[in-house]
């Protein structure tokens, strides 16, 4: 009896065993979900939301492998596509077979829509400089487009706003073995920033009209290096993508509370810039410039990361200015004017559908 009670006992084994091995062929084959090489998994938290957003926000991800030297490797990407959407699955990993055993960096670069199909339109681009097979990671770099205009280069949009564009990187050595998985996470970093700019005049708000005003960012911020730091040696001018007027529905009443004839006029412009950084000197930080073209006075001129870092709420101070920055993306602002002079403007920052401003004085920004 316990000889037949073994002998079933190893039957039973080699069965389990081999219905085992069927089945992770079958999902190796079918979902590519057996345990071996390596798994990444990327996230986006680190914006004032603190959500990972990556499912909802992120269309396309290039992973570039790097050995434990930083030299370059291989890469991978994956996108959604018009019949399949796998990066807005809450259980997206990237997996890769193909590493031979060993310790591996990444860099991550990720977009709304594959690289080589953003290569196809005409917005301005961020082309990125892939190292050869052997290269350090220090040659991946990231360039905006731009055209030499005198001492400057031009943003030149085509009235298109830029690829939206985060970075992620993992330098701590992650080791890959060809006998069991390696799991490991990437959190990214979203550097292309959304700010729409209004206009509004308080002596008579029926004579505002887009058209009237130069508006423009000036800023070194084109060139991005592997590490997401910035080569600043490039000043580039950025002008609105998009400008537009909007009414008010009511009268218009001028500063002493008289009517008018006419109703409130708001001119609208949208930018989109490369990542914001805020310098220990002022006078290295980006600036926004609003010129009348019919005075040639420029009736706005504020330190851009100074301004929009000043609406970090209570909550929000346990984040330095630059972090700040790096978290928020859709900022707001809005300039009151009174006879051509900057009298305050509201910064808003806008996270999802929620929202939140601060006025700040014109006396406040010298």
């Amino acid at each position: 009896m316990n000889e037949m009670l073994r002998n079933w006992s190893m039957t039973l084994c080699v069965l389990l065993s081999a219905v085992l091995a069927t089945s992770c062929d079958m999902m190796h084959e079918d979902t590519d979900d057996c345990p071996i090489g390596l798994y990444i998994t990327f996230k986006y938290d680190y914006n004032l939301q603190r959500a990972d957003m990556f499912n909802d926000h992120v269309g396309s991800v290039t992973l570039y492998v790097f050995d434990e030297n930083g030299n370059y490797v291989t890469s991978k990407e994956e996108s959604n596509t018009s019949v399949s959407s796998p990066l807005a699955s809450p259980t997206y990993t990237m997996h890769l077979t193909d590493l031979t055993p060993g310790k591996y960096k990444f860099i991550a670069l990720a977009g709304q829509k594959p690289y080589s199909d953003m290569l196809t339109t005409s917005r301005a681009k961020f082309v990125r400089d892939i190292p050869a097979y052997g290269d350090p990671m220090e040659n991946l770099n990231i360039q905006l487009d731009r055209t030499a205009n005198g001492s400057v280069y031009d943003i030149v949009n085509n009235s298109l706003p830029l690829d939206t564009l985060w970075h992620g990187m993992e330098t701590d050595l992650i080791e890959v073995s060809d006998t069991r998985p390696t799991y490991d996470t990437i959190s990214l970093v979203r550097d292309t920033k959304k700010i729409n700019v209004t206009l509004r005049e308080l002596s008579d708000p029926t004579t505002m009209d887009v058209a009237d005003y130069e508006m423009k960012i000036t800023d070194r911020n084109s060139h991005i290096l592997y590490d997401n730091s910035l080569d600043e040696s490039e000043t580039v001018v950025y002008t609105p993508h998009s400008t537009w007027n909007t009414e008010d529905r009511e009268t218009a009443y001028d500063s002493n509370g008289n009517a008018l004839n006419g109703v409130g006029k708001i001119a609208h412009a949208d930018f989109m810039t490369s990542r914001i950084l805020y310098h220990d000197s002022a006078s290295d930080d980006a600036i926004l410039s609003i010129t009348s073209l019919e005075t040639g006075k420029e009736v706005v001129r504020v330190n851009l990361p100074d301004l929009l870092s000043r609406n970090r709420i209570s909550e929000d101070y346990t984040y330095s200015a630059q972090e700040f920055l790096d978290r928020g993306y859709n900022y707001g602002l809005d300039f009151y004017l009174q006879d051509g002079e900057l009298k305050y403007v509201y910064i808003t920052v806008s996270v999802n559908v929620l929202s939140w401003s601060k006025r700040v004085q014109f006396e406040d920004l010298e």
